[in-house]
């Protein structure tokens, strides 16, 4: 659990890059998966937009918690916990599965794709955000990793 004082999980830069990122890791996935359709197996290419899809909102909602815990800092009269709470650790989890697998997906499209770079890009790209939802996971000083290195 952070020091009391610290800023809560949500409202660091890394968490704003890593909704950033994902929103665009998956906004390529998108504009592949319709460039690069045909090449590809189509029940692939439904399954990647599909993903493409959840790694969208899990973007989106990602910047709305950085939202929120950026204006919540300033809250005198806070209504919701900023510590400690249940989706914190499940969140990074989910954000390091869904771009683990667009990773995979990707890398997938680029050996049997017409684009291979173009899908590579979009791995590398996933790869970042995966090494971002993992940077962004709730540290405990009981584990031995200080939160103060976020």
């Amino acid at each position: 659990m952070p020091v009391l004082g610290d800023p809560p999980n949500y409202s660091t830069p890394r968490t704003l890059g890593l909704a950033l990122v994902s929103i665009l890791g998956a906004l390529a996935h998108f504009t592949l998966g319709a460039l690069d359709y045909e090449a590809v197996s189509r029940y692939l290419g439904l399954a990647v937009m599909l993903m493409a899809g959840l790694l969208l909102v899990y973007g989106i909602l990602t910047l709305i918690r950085y939202a929120e815990a950026i204006t919540s800092m300033h809250d005198p009269y806070a209504r919701t916990p900023m510590y400690n709470t249940p989706h914190e650790s499940l969140s990074s989890s989910v954000g390091m599965g869904l771009n683990g697998l667009a990773a995979v997906s990707a890398l997938a499209w680029a050996v049997g794709g017409e684009l291979p770079l173009w899908h590579l890009a979009a791995a590398a790209l996933n790869l970042y955000s995966a090494y971002l939802a993992w940077r962004t996971r709730p540290m405990h000083e009981a584990d031995g990793n200080p939160t103060e290195d976020r």
